[in-house]
């Protein structure tokens, strides 16, 4: 006998075969996978970026909309890029640009986009895409489960093997866990036979009610490579504010970070010893098309991962790990 639950899994399996079919952004393998993860977890759907941001722009990509009792999110399968997420009772906790540009192998600007083999320039070759290309490429769902509390545990995989892009191969792992709190386990590993550098960042933006009121706690004291000096080394006197453009670099970060404002935001961390700070300001903001003038307000970047001289260097057949975790205070 054919239930009205099994008609609606039904109802979700063609609804996401149909839609992974028409998507360019995902491969057959990407779409074998996905559709046996979705298929049988009622916490997740599969929607597109039109139906999970109403208005957005670009060609569409798939995301996954997952749901517990304990908190709605949104993730794109591309970069395996958490998007949106808000604890049951409380605010969001991250911020999507609404000019996000929602097209295969476009970066998406929001959420929590995993920058990867590299940080920022490619530190030989400007030519390369900034941040690496790992947000730009689909990563794989092959796993998913949730608890009877409502926290939810999503595994992403991706592989990448030698090009022109990166001389090694590589492979990361991506699990999510979410319920009150976000936390993410970002795992690495040299595939290769030739031992490589990569650095890494988890590019957080955090909304805000307003930036001339929002300070980052935990820095003050703290050395800092300013980014609009070519690097100049310079002391962190007080909390960061963001009352111009902010962009820097804080290495040797091991206590935890608070962002005070509305929402107020913990952020811990194991194995991430960097801290990237980021605003565009109001004059760069205008000239970025996926930010756009007057949005630089809404939000800030307070970053950790592993960057610059903090970079990993993976042996071949190493892995290293860390995890950032997020919470409203």
């Amino acid at each position: 006998m054919i239930t009205t639950n099994d008609l609606y899994k039904i109802g979700r399996l063609k609804f996401a075969m149909v839609y992974l079919m028409s998507t360019s952004g995902t491969t057959s393998l990407t779409r074998e996978s996905l559709l046996g993860t979705v298929a049988n977890r009622d916490f997740i759907d599969l929607v597109s970026s039109q139906m999970a941001f109403p208005g957005s722009r670009g060609k569409g990509l798939p995301i996954l909309r997952v749901s517990t009792p304990l908190f709605t999110a949104h993730i794109a399968l591309q970069g395996a890029q958490l998007l949106s997420f808000q604890a049951k009772g409380g605010k969001p906790l991250l911020w999507t640009s609404p000019n996000c540009d929602f097209s295969p192998g476009v970066a998406l600007r929001g959420g929590i986009p995993v920058c990867l083999p590299w940080f920022g320039p490619h530190p030989t070759n400007p030519k390369l895409p900034k941040h690496g290309f790992a947000r730009n490429r689909d990563w794989q769902l092959t796993n998913a489960h949730c608890s009877p509390s409502g926290e939810a545990e999503l595994v992403f995989d991706f592989d990448s093997p030698a090009d022109e892009l990166f001389a090694y191969s590589f492979s990361a792992r991506l699990t999510m866990t979410l319920g009150s709190s976000i936390k993410l386990n970002l795992s690495i590993t040299n595939t290769d036979t030739h031992s490589f550098d990569c650095s890494w960042a988890l590019h957080s933006y955090y909304p805000v009610s307003s930036l001339n009121e929002v300070r980052v706690l935990g820095l003050s004291g703290k050395i800092y490579l300013d980014n609009l000096e070519q690097h100049a080394v310079k002391n962190q006197y007080g909390d960061v504010d963001f009352h111009a453009e902010v962009d820097r670099v804080f290495p040797d970060i091991n206590n935890d970070i608070r962002i005070s404002g509305s929402p107020q935001i913990q952020i811990e961390h194991h194995n991430c010893p960097s801290v990237i700070v980021w605003n565009p300001g109001h004059i760069n903001a205008a000239k970025i098309v996926d930010i756009g003038a007057g949005h630089e307000q809404e939000y800030i970047c307070v970053e950790r991962g592993a960057v610059l001289s903090e970079k990993w260097t993976l042996t071949a057949n190493e892995t290293r790990s860390a995890w950032m975790k997020i919470k409203a205070i």
